[in-house]
């Protein structure tokens, strides 16, 4: 006959076998959470440079100085160069000061009698301080009184130190009944010697001369 008290299971202890944990499985999880620390902290530190740098530019494109009805003489020598005028002015400060024209601005060239040679006018400009150059934007437009060449572009570039000007758009010449176009140009600043790039034109021509 069976022992029927050795069947009985209803004191018997069943313990769970524990198996020690894998040392490198606990490794990789540090490993995993000092990579997470890591890269959190660089993102606030590359959010907190760039909001440093968003604050130092924003102080950079703060005018310094505004005025109103301006009138800007360039000499040399003691001998008026161009006189630039423009509804208003900013003067911006920081590592590289400019001025800035947004309402636009008028610019009459001389020569040596004193004589306005040239005009131009923009819709918008602005001067590089230490750079000595200025550009000038949206419908250009200068006019040479003594060679009758009017000049139409959307941008222009004049360099203070060598009394040139240039771009590198496309530009449209008008002169005594011809119209010619380019990619580009270099100039004086009087728009006197003027060379143009890939140029391409037409000529009027009247009706007599065809006869």
């Amino acid at each position: 006959m069976l022992d029927k008290r050795n069947n009985d299971c209803s004191r018997c202890e069943i313990k769970p076998k524990v198996e020690n944990e894998n040392p490198k499985k606990i490794l990789i999880f540090g490993l995993k959470s000092i990579v997470v620390i890591f890269f959190t902290a660089m993102l606030f530190a590359c959010e907190n440079k760039m909001k440093t740098i968003r604050e130092l530019t924003a102080l950079d494109t703060i005018p310094a100085e505004i005025a109103k009805g301006v009138r800007i003489i360039f000499s040399d020598s003691g001998r008026i160069q161009l006189i630039l005028t423009s509804p208003i002015l900013y003067q911006i400060g920081g590592a590289y000061p400019y001025t800035e024209f947004p309402q636009g601005l008028h610019i009459e060239t001389y020569n040596e009698q004193n004589v306005v040679v040239s005009e131009l006018d923009a819709e918008y400009g602005k001067r590089y301080v230490n750079e000595k150059r200025m550009e000038v934007e949206k419908n250009v437009v200068v006019v040479n009184h003594e060679s009758g060449k009017t000049l139409y572009t959307e941008s222009l570039f004049w360099n203070e130190f060598t009394r040139k000007i240039h771009n590198n758009v496309f530009v449209t010449i008008v002169e005594k009944g011809k119209t010619i176009h380019g990619d580009s140009i270099r100039a004086d600043q009087n728009f006197g010697h003027v060379e143009i790039f890939n140029v391409r034109g037409t000529i009027e021509v009247k009706d007599e001369e065809i006869d």
